[in-house]
């Protein structure tokens, strides 16, 4: 209708009623492309604020198993080095190492382990699918780096989960009392050696994701706050009972912070 009406003006050569007429098609052009940037904007930080809510679950969880395996390291030093140090003594006996976890009550192989690391699951899925989707595009660039940052910390603390136990399935021998030569014991001596960098690397992973964590910050309702408070202590009065004095109880600032107070009217 608009194009047909320029070109009759065109004709009549009517050039002032054709710049009007352009003008009016090229500002209805650009409010219909501003309308609809601003509904798909509307769109993505809607999408993106759920997909926010989302993470914090996976963020949550990867807190904790990052707080747990911190909490352990003195243990798991303290047991290597006097497996390390008994590896050395060169007896020909080998009196097995017990280990002090086996009354927690978890699920246990048929074999006994020298230290069996706490297994978990180290949650990513919804950060990957969500990056991939391009959902966060709207995020500061600061933020998604420290996420981006985050999560390759967790990609690493589960590689690295899979190696320890690996190394720990084949320390299974010194749990029990037998005989171990000295090229034995050498052997064992490597693959604790091994054992140790690893879980090194792993506890400084996870110290770093709890420091991303707690500077990316946690949004817990005040209502679960309490909760979340209690179960900390729980945890760590019951891992004290299992580890002893070695275990370093969890602390979490994040539970510590005060919600903002409402301004007076």
């Amino acid at each position: 209708m608009r194009l047909r009406r320029i070109m009759e003006h065109m004709k009549t050569q009517n050039w002032f009623a054709v710049v009007l007429d352009f003008v009016i098609v090229v500002i209805g052009v650009g409010v219909a492309m501003y309308g609809q940037q601003w509904l798909s904007d509307r769109q993505q930080r809607a999408e993106m604020v759920a997909a926010e809510a989302a993470i914090q679950l996976e963020l949550y969880d990867n807190y904790y198993n990052a707080k747990h395996r911190v909490a352990l390291a003195k243990c798991r030093a303290e047991t290597y080095q006097a497996i390390g140090e008994k590896l050395m003594a060169g007896e020909e006996a080998w009196t097995g190492i017990p280990r002090a976890a086996d009354k927690d009550g978890g699920l246990r192989g048929a074999l006994p382990v020298v230290l069996r690391s706490p297994h978990r699951i180290w949650p990513s899925g919804i950060w990957k699918a969500e990056l991939g989707k391009g959902t966060f595009s709207q995020m500061s660039d600061e933020r998604r780096n420290v996420l981006v940052a985050i999560y390759k910390q967790v990609e690493i603390a589960d590689q690295l989960q899979t190696e320890t136990f690996a190394l720990q399935g084949r320390l299974k021998a010194l749990a029990i009392n037998t005989k171990i030569s000295q090229s034995d014991r050498l052997r064992y001596y490597d693959t604790l050696a091994e054992l140790d960098d690893k879980s090194a690397v792993f506890e400084i992973t996870a110290s770093d994701m709890i420091a991303g964590i707690e500077w990316i910050g946690l949004k817990i309702p005040q209502k679960n706050i309490t909760e979340s408070t209690k179960q900390v202590a729980d945890i760590n009065q019951f891992a004290k009972s299992i580890y002893g004095e070695c275990y370093e109880p969890q602390a979490w600032p994040i539970l510590d912070a005060k919600p903002k107070k409402a301004k007076t009217p």
